[in-house]
């Protein structure tokens, strides 16, 4: 069973992602803010993070940077939810260094198949 991380300040998509991560098998952590992220990964281990792009405080790219440049949390994947889906945000996404960009509302299809993609085992790994 993996470990999903969901950090959002909106305690309504926090919900939703938590009811549709674990109705696909998995276990989820959540944290309101890059503080709480922090803590919640250095406390054990999380194999994929749903991060917010604009949170109180540190932003989700800052976060995500920050995770992607953390040698102990090399393994685990990102993927960045906004609720903008312009250029400016398309950009912060992909130069934050997350595995995938999405822009919410994100259903549950969608969701499943992120899960699915980014939590696959590796070829040669059991």
């Amino acid at each position: 069973m993996s470990t999903v991380l969901v950090v959002d300040d909106d305690s309504e998509v926090r919900l939703v992602l938590r009811e549709y991560i674990e109705m696909a098998g998995h276990r989820v952590l959540e944290a309101t803010d890059a503080s709480s992220a922090r803590r919640a990964l250095a406390q054990e281990p999380v194999n994929l993070v749903f991060l917010d792009v604009l949170m109180p405080g540190e932003s989700g790219a800052a976060l995500c940077h920050s995770i992607k440049d953390d040698p102990e949390c090399q393994g685990i994947k990102v993927v960045l939810l906004t609720g903008y889906d312009g250029e400016s945000a398309w950009r912060e996404g992909l130069r934050s260094g997350a595995d995938i960009f999405a822009v919410k509302p994100i259903t549950r299809e969608r969701i499943h198949v992120l899960l699915q993609e980014l939590l696959a085992p590796v070829e040669g790994q059991p």
